[in-house]
């Protein structure tokens, strides 16, 4: 998937700050998290600026499908796996110790507890993440002789 915008911002040789507008099209992506509301408003991503586009080139930048969803996979489906696997399992480990209405609360006290050290662990490896670039959308082409988006 490309996405066309400027460059607003080059914070080092590598790597740049890329305004696009999110349209309807991409709104259930989740790759530009932080724009919440409106299906087609102005979002700021970090890229990979390897080509070494300035502040104001209209630039287009891929995002690649694949990464996309394994970076959707580990933010919410290992939180989520966590969060199930420590409610059920610690559901039928208690079984027999706790009795009555706490099981569930207590289970449910567990899955959180393991779904917050799960949130830890990405949080650990966020600075690793963003080294690699691997889930970072990239400037493929500097856009010289198109115009830009209507709107923008």
């Amino acid at each position: 998937m490309d996405q066309r915008g400027y460059i607003v911002e080059v914070m080092d040789d590598k790597t740049a700050k890329f305004q696009m507008r999110r349209m309807s099209a991409c709104a259930s992506c989740g790759k530009c998290i932080g724009a919440a509301k409106s299906e087609s408003m102005d979002i700021i991503v970090e890229v990979d600026n390897s080509i070494g586009s300035q502040v104001g080139d209209y630039v287009e930048v891929s995002m690649e499908h694949i990464n996309v969803m394994r970076a959707l996979g580990i933010l919410y489906g290992l939180p989520l796996t966590a969060l199930v696997a420590g409610t059920v399992g610690s559901y039928y480990a208690l079984g027999s110790v706790v009795a009555g209405h706490l099981l569930e609360v207590y289970s449910f006290g567990i899955g959180l507890l393991v779904t917050g050290i799960v949130y830890g662990l990405i949080r650990l490896k966020d600075e690793s993440f963003k080294k690699s670039k691997k889930y970072m959308p990239t400037v493929t082409r500097i856009l010289e002789d198109l115009k830009p988006i209507p709107g923008f």
